[in-house]
């Protein structure tokens, strides 16, 4: 299988497990601490996976202390980070990192932006429903979900196709002091994360 169809098949499994954030579930099967070490095990570093899982898990969970929820898709997040950082051609995670947050925010805008597309077809049904005719929810419910997980594919493979190769060719050539900067920022994530937890707990208190 050549590079560009392993994209392809893992982008389409992302974007059926992204489903489950869609409500097809939820079944917490696109939840990261799930989706990176089971990207990370199909590439052959569960571990790695697992920790940019964890990462993500944590990261999404609570708002942060510095300005609020990180709005982030955390599935695609987690699992492209997850791909860039495993297998041949790994990308360190201090790279694999900010490729994934990039594919994450990416995707949280066209999710978004199909969501208000759903409004108009969902008042339909609606009139429909008040007009007593059948609505066809079950063909509208479909092609949203057909739809949504299309889009899903379209970003992640982008990710991988462009994004990451884009990544590993540029990575080598960035001054020190960035590729330190990343580094210093993927290992001040945990505490920042830990913050956040700690303060909702706080606040529940």
């Amino acid at each position: 299988m050549n590079a560009w169809a392993r994209e392809a098949a893992g982008a389409g499994a992302l974007a059926l497990l992204e489903l489950d954030a869609a409500a097809v579930g939820p079944f917490l099967l696109s939840r990261p601490v799930f989706v990176g070490p089971l990207v990370g095990a199909l590439r052959g570093s569960p571990l790695v996976g697992a920790g940019l899982g964890i990462l993500f898990e944590a990261l999404t969970l609570q708002e942060l202390p510095l300005g609020g929820r990180l709005d982030v898709s955390a599935p695609v997040a987690a699992g492209v980070a997850a791909w860039l950082a495993s297998g041949p051609g790994a990308l360190p995670c201090e790279a694999a990192f900010p490729a994934g947050l990039l594919a994450g925010w990416a995707h949280a805008r066209v999710e978004r932006a199909l969501r208000r597309g759903r409004g108009a077809p969902v008042r339909r049904a609606e009139a429909a429903l008040a007009a007593g005719a059948p609505p066809r929810l079950g063909t509208k419910i479909v092609s949203a979900l057909g739809l949504q997980a299309l889009a899903t594919f379209a970003v992640v493979l982008a990710a991988l196709g462009a994004v990451g190769p884009a990544a590993a060719r540029l990575w080598p050539a960035l001054p020190e002091f960035l590729r330190a900067g990343a580094r210093a920022a993927l290992l001040a994530a945990p505490w920042l994360a830990a913050g956040s937890l700690a303060g909702a707990l706080w606040r529940r208190s």
